[in-house]
């Protein structure tokens, strides 16, 4: 049940109502005329393929490519041609650009410079949004959460806290979930990790990054200090593991004067693990989209511990993002890995 949508992308979901009357389904692209010329009913027309959304298959989100429009069906599929980018939107609230392909999660939706909160941020909303509370059965975002969500932007790309407290948000939950609170970020990430372990592995076969014989510099940040720290931290990845050299961690510091909190460079170290040891990089030489970009769920003395892995393939970076749930304040560390 399309409609107008308004502000940001009117022309191109007029678009895409009037492609989706005449071809139906749940997405749209562009068509061609029946009053072709003899050369140009010759020329190639380039595959047009589908592809799936997953927290769950997400019905209900606005895709656009250079040829392609429409919204996600019941299954979470969208049309594309490959080599195409793709953009996301859940309403008026833009949630990223990435290259097409078979698959696609929020996970792949993250770049670099991003706000390490956002991925939460996103798969909260998507599980809340869900119209039967019950995103194991697949994710549906019906015509009243459509509609409220087409008249305002989300925050997604702030802090947690931030997010949760805003108006905009708590409008939300009042309009379209009957007043029920947000999903817990711990039970989204848990939700999302299992649906990338059930999926991924069944479309992804073709190796995208070799490891061995490549040296990455590290950049740190943590959310409560918000300053980006030049670490002097270097991966280096050679034929026996990975050595890590410089400083490892950042410890905040608090004036007590001010009350600023700061943070300084520590843990100098240069240390040395195998492939087999370290979690993050078991793939070595061999790894898959699926080794890249994932989700980590363990548990310390202190609670749960979410560590979220995405390599962004046209400006060659990793992202780590290690967010520790204790009860208080949540705290997310990140690691951007650059390769030289």
């Amino acid at each position: 049940m399309l409609r107008p949508v308004t502000t940001l992308k009117p022309l191109m979901i007029s678009l895409a109502i009037a492609s989706l009357t005449a071809c139906g389904g749940g997405g749209g692209s562009t068509g061609s005329s029946d009053n072709q010329s003899p050369a140009s009913s010759n020329t190639p027309q380039p595959t047009v393929m589908q592809g799936q959304f997953l927290d769950s298959a997400v019905e209900g989100l606005w895709y656009q490519t250079a040829t392609q429009s429409g919204f996600t069906n019941e299954f979470g599929s969208f049309n594309y041609i490959p080599g195409e980018s793709i953009t996301f939107y859940l309403g008026n609230t833009f949630l990223g650009e990435v290259i097409a392909q078979a698959e696609l999660t929020p996970l792949d939706l993250m770049t670099a410079f991003d706000n390490p909160d956002k991925l939460q941020n996103l798969l909260r909303t998507l599980q809340t949004l869900d119209a039967d509370s019950d995103p194991s059965n697949g994710i549906t975002i019906n015509p009243t959460a459509q509609e409220y969500l087409d008249q305002f932007v989300l925050p997604l790309n702030s802090p947690a806290f931030l997010f949760e407290a805003s108006t905009v948000v708590q409008n939300m939950i009042s309009a379209v979930t009957n007043g029920s609170d947000l999903k817990s970020a711990v039970d989204s990430f848990v939700h999302f990790r299992e649906t990338m372990l059930s999926t991924r592995r069944s479309v992804d076969e073709t190796p995208i990054l070799n490891l061995l014989n490549t040296t990455w510099d590290v950049e740190m940040t943590s959310s409560v200090c918000g300053e980006v720290t030049n670490s002097q931290l270097v991966y280096r990845f050679n034929i026996l593991g990975i050595t890590s050299t410089g400083y490892h961690r950042l410890d905040e510091t608090v004036d007590p004067d001010s009350g600023d909190v700061s943070c300084k460079k520590a843990g100098y170290g240069i240390f040395f693990n195998t492939y087999e040891t370290e979690p993050l990089f078991t793939c070595a030489n061999q790894c898959l989209d699926s080794d890249l970009n994932r989700v980590i769920v363990e548990q310390d003395q202190y609670g749960d511990v979410i560590t979220t892995l995405n390599y962004d393939q046209v400006n060659q970076q990793i992202s780590i993002r290690t967010t520790r749930f204790d009860g208080e304040e949540n705290v997310t560390t990140t690691r951007i890995l650059s390769r030289r």
